[in-house]
């Protein structure tokens, strides 16, 4: 799109579509079923305007509402918006092999045996997506939620970041709309649908953070899929004998140095543990130093020992004790996950530019680690900034941020130091966007998930509930507060199924209950958009993926 620059699409993107849209369908939902129950299609029909006696609206499609349910009405110019997100998403994704953009949508067939055209495929998928947002916000009506003033104040703010950026690329807010979502959408109708599709989010994160899942459900889930829920630890080394050029084939092979590398691979899959593992592959580095990547500036003239040392024992550390999810995508991964493995097991596969050899640590179990739960408030030199007690995050000292760092830690211990407050503190002064709106939590960590400072602490084995402290990291300075101890290992997968499904379970009795008329006359009327770009971008499409 011509004037925003790829920054400013990627914002916006958060902004807009971001808050707009609601993943595709959780259930298996047919999506070119006519006789869909939570639907009542009326062909002809329009919600502005009166039908001709050919069927067709008197009103231009542009005036006309696409979708509608008790209280959402979704216009046809923003169904035609995410109509051609769609279509970019797809594309973007997977390429234009598999459409034919030179040619009408409604003249390539998705489903060629049923006559499903590409047209009517993006059609359906749009109505999933928008069906939805309206269903989640009917029934968080339904339910007595409704947005709160910090809710319309986030929306509040993204428009005025929208306005900022239209200032910065020389337009009025008016021309920045009109670039962005076409000459029928209007402000009022970004803003609607913004609102319904937050508080529809909003409902269903609570259903799915309200459920209850107790330890006999974790139970029947991993029962009823065990393989699904189980690890497998070990280690795994290549001797790579070839190099793949660009096309994926192997380079001219040195029959020499191929039987030299088969050498050493036997003598690694003799090994029957990861002691003797690690010790036999530092041993073949030490002969063999080419085969250890060392990263070397363009003024060095020489590896120290140290640096070679170092490199050595980071390459033996990356091949000790990974421990992997079941895997069967691989002829490796089917050998490492098969049930007859045993402890010790090791194999050898030849990958035409190396031989792979993996030695089994421990076969198929169930991960019984516990995960822990944390609350932090990250203060950086920004942070310091946003105080007022600089003005320029680039000559802030690391001693004022820690100062800065205390002054709040202290602030908390002497007054109420509950977790709720430290939530409060968290969304008010952390500077970590991954959970500074969440009250700073990060829930079911893994010991060695976090930086190792924060991890440190984290997994301290005298750590107790309730405690609190100060780590210092490369991003910063965190005020700690240990919430407890999470999900098991093995329950963590399982925990987003089971939620998934009863999700899914009441988001069919939400769908029955609130009726979506949708408009077909008018819905068929979308079209791609045309730019003047030679890539066909639509503006949708750049606003979401760019």
């Amino acid at each position: 799109m011509k004037g925003i620059n790829s920054l400013t699409k990627r914002l916006i993107a958060a902004i807009a579509a971001g808050t707009i849209l609601i993943t595709m369908p959780m259930s298996g939902c047919n999506l070119f079923n006519g006789n869909n129950e939570s639907s009542n299609t009326k062909e002809g029909s329009s919600q502005n305007g009166k039908t001709g006696s050919d069927g067709d609206t008197e009103t231009d499609a542009a005036n006309s509402y696409a979708m509608t349910s008790e209280h959402y009405k979704i216009p046809f110019a923003v169904f035609e918006y995410f109509y051609n997100y769609n279509y970019k998403s797809f594309t973007n994704s997977y390429g234009s092999t598999i459409i034919d953009s030179s040619k009408d949508l409604s003249e390539q067939y998705y489903d060629n045996d049923n006559k499903i055209s590409w047209k009517d495929y993006f059609i359906s998928t749009t109505k999933e997506y928008l069906s939805q947002v309206i269903i989640f916000a009917e029934a968080a009506l339904d339910a007595g939620v409704s947005l709160s003033d910090d809710d319309k104040k986030t929306l509040d703010e993204s428009y005025k970041q929208m306005e900022e950026v239209a200032k910065k690329d020389n337009k009025t807010i008016d021309e920045y709309f009109l670039e962005l979502y076409g000459p029928n959408i209007k402000k009022e109708d970004i803003r609607s649908i913004q609102e319904m599709s937050t508080l529809g989010i909003k409902y269903r994160n609570q259903l799915s953070e309200g459920y209850v899942i107790t330890d006999e459900d974790y139970e029947k889930e991993f029962n009823s899929n065990k393989t699904s829920y189980q690890v497998a630890d070990y280690y795994s080394y290549t001797f790579n004998y070839a190099k793949s050029s660009d096309d994926g084939a192997s380079s001219t092979v040195d029959e020499d140095a191929k039987k030299k590398m088969k050498e050493y691979a036997d003598g690694l899959s003799n090994c029957k543990d990861g002691k003797e593992f690690n010790d036999y592959l530092t041993k073949f580095l030490k002969a063999n130093p080419s085969n250890v990547y060392i990263h070397t500036s363009e003024d060095e003239e020489s590896v120290t020992e140290e640096k070679f040392n170092t490199a050595l024992n980071t390459t033996v550390e990356y091949c000790a004790h990974k421990k992997s999810a079941y895997d069967d995508s691989t002829d490796t991964g089917k050998w490492i996950f098969d049930a007859s493995r045993k402890q010790g097991d090791s194999k050898v596969t030849d990958t035409t530019t190396g031989y792979e050899v993996v030695l089994v640590d421990k076969p198929l179990y169930r991960d019984e680690t516990a995960t822990r739960a944390v609350r932090h408030i990250l203060i950086t030199a920004d942070s310091v900034v946003s105080a007022g007690k600089a003005t320029d995050a680039s000559s802030v000292t690391d001693d004022q941020v820690k100062e800065y760092a205390l002054e709040i830690y202290n602030d908390w211990k002497s007054k109420d130091t509950t977790e709720e407050r430290f939530a409060e503190l968290a969304n008010q002064y952390s500077k970590d966007t991954g959970s500074n709106t969440k009250g700073g939590i990060y829930e079911n960590v893994t010991e060695g998930q976090m930086v190792p400072a924060f991890n440190d602490w984290l997994f301290d084995k005298g750590r107790k509930q309730g405690d609190s402290g100060i780590v210092k990291t490369d991003y910063g300075y965190h005020i700690m507060y240990y919430v407890g101890s999470g999900l098991k290992g093995w329950q963590i997968k399982m925990d987003s199924k089971i939620r998934d499904d009863r999700l899914s379970a009441d988001f069919e009795t939400f769908k029955n209950k609130h009726k979506i008329d949708y408009n077909d006359s008018v819905i068929n009327k979308v079209e791609l958009e045309k730019t003047e770009e030679s890539s066909g971008e639509s503006s949708a499409a750049n606003l979401a993926n760019q």
